[in-house]
């Protein structure tokens, strides 16, 4: 397969960073053999280019996640955290997680039906959790290398940017902790 034909598989920071390293192993750029975009992902991640928000928005999954897929070193995994600041990492470091409380039963099913849409086009899959009727937990981890990836990255961020109706207390109680923080 050509190269110019890996640009619907892989994402351009993927492709820009295998240009990179082929070109400092001394092969030409038109040798550059396509790679799964699990491979891409790794080399991606380890060389640290996907660090901010707007990087981790334009990522494309791929359904890259399975057994081969690396996990995120702690060190690297929380250097990029801070692109993500609704979510936490669980106290055993295998897994992210959101919670919020939409403005009603409806809110929180749309919230449901759109992170259905973007894990499906991603082929990855979070743990999705209602409670009380409005109250929303999130919880993704790659459960194929029982931690966490750089897919599960990208798809918070991907979730984090769907449109969701808070509850009013919840938003409220929210941003007046945010700006207390600093």
């Amino acid at each position: 397969e050509e190269f110019g034909a890996a640009t619907t598989r892989t994402r351009a920071p993927t492709l820009l960073l295998v240009a990179r390293l082929a070109v400092g192993q001394g092969r030409p750029m038109s040798g550059i053999p396509t790679m799964p975009p699990a491979a891409a992902a790794q080399m991606a991640y380890s060389a640290g280019d996907v660090t901010t928000r707007d990087e981790l928005l334009a990522c494309k999954i791929g359904g890259c996640c399975g057994k081969d897929t690396p996990l995120l070193p702690m060190d690297v995994l929380t250097a990029r955290m801070p692109a993500l600041p609704q979510w936490s990492i669980s106290a055993d470091g295998k897994a992210i997680s959101k919670e919020f409380v939409a403005k009603n039963w409806g809110a929180a099913l749309s919230f449901f039906n759109l992170a259905s849409e973007i894990a499906e086009a991603e082929g990855h899959h979070p743990d999705l959790h209602l409670t009380n009727y409005r109250e929303v937990r999130v919880v993704l981890s790659t459960h194929a290398v029982g931690g966490l990836t750089l897919p599960d990255l990208v798809l918070a961020a991907k979730l984090d940017a769907l449109p969701v109706e808070y509850s009013p207390k919840w938003l409220r109680e929210h941003e007046a902790a945010a700006s207390a923080a600093g």
